[in-house]
């Protein structure tokens, strides 16, 4: 029986070492990938990691580059996060590859769906790295993009610290109000920051559930899919 394919989407912020301020922390993709490969035991598993701990494009300084330059900066730091993913998880003995949606054929798979397919039933974990491809998108387009692809049902959104969408950043409002459950639209309406809204319309529009979880804590990925951790679920 062919398992079913889920995608997770993890903040690059999360990689960070804040004990010593290095862009990747060991310990926290070691953790990572052992989660991945438990969690590929009942899944095929689709990755899309961020690049917030190396460059996020949209907070560029103008004045210093092209808004479209910088958020190819922001896709190569994708691929830097997704490659280190990628040889954790192969020095845990397991299956690992990276497609990349800007051409690097030297360093990652260049994105072909039927190859991602062949992939993920042959028991790889497959990171998604460069976000759609194109300036201007985020890698939460890019994680709502591949789940349509893959025909993934649920995309397990990781945040770094926060468990869960609020009205406002709990880390700034003690007063902000904390949802188990949301609709799309309900998002919509209240302009909740979970994902950049291009991501949200898509998942509404494919019918993909989003789980919003902490994974800045131990195994928070295997917690958030037996319901062991407070998450945000969000559907149609």
């Amino acid at each position: 029986m062919q398992k079913p394919n889920i995608i997770v989407k993890l903040s690059g912020a999360a990689l960070r070492d804040k004990t010593s301020d290095a862009v990747l922390s060991g310990k926290k993709l070691v953790n990572l990938a052992k989660q991945l490969i438990s969690l590929s035991k009942k899944y095929n598993i689709g990755v899309i990691v961020g690049g917030g701990n190396i460059w996020r494009g949209q907070d560029a300084n103008a004045n210093l580059y092209d808004i479209d330059q910088a958020h190819y900066m922001g896709m190569l730091a994708t691929v830097i996060n997704s490659i280190a993913l990628k040889e954790v998880i192969k020095k845990q003995n397991a299956k690992a590859c990276v497609y990349s949606l800007v051409d690097m054929p030297k360093v990652a798979y260049t994105y072909n769906l039927d190859d991602v397919k062949e992939h993920l039933n042959n028991g790889y974990i497959c990171i998604f790295a460069a976000g759609t491809g194109s300036p201007y998108f985020s890698t939460d387009t890019g994680a709502a993009l591949h789940a349509a692809e893959i025909n993934a049902k649920c995309i397990l959104v990781g945040k770094d610290g926060v468990d869960g969408v609020y009205s406002d950043d709990p880390n700034k409002n003690k007063n902000a109000k904390r949802f188990d459950k949301l609709t799309y639209d309900q998002i919509i309406k209240m302009d909740l920051k979970v994902m950049d809204m291009t991501s949200i319309t898509f998942c509404k529009n494919n019918n993909i559930k989003l789980v919003v979880f902490n994974n800045n804590q131990d195994n928070g990925i295997l917690k958030a899919v037996a319901g062991k951790t407070k998450t945000t679920i969000i559907t149609k």
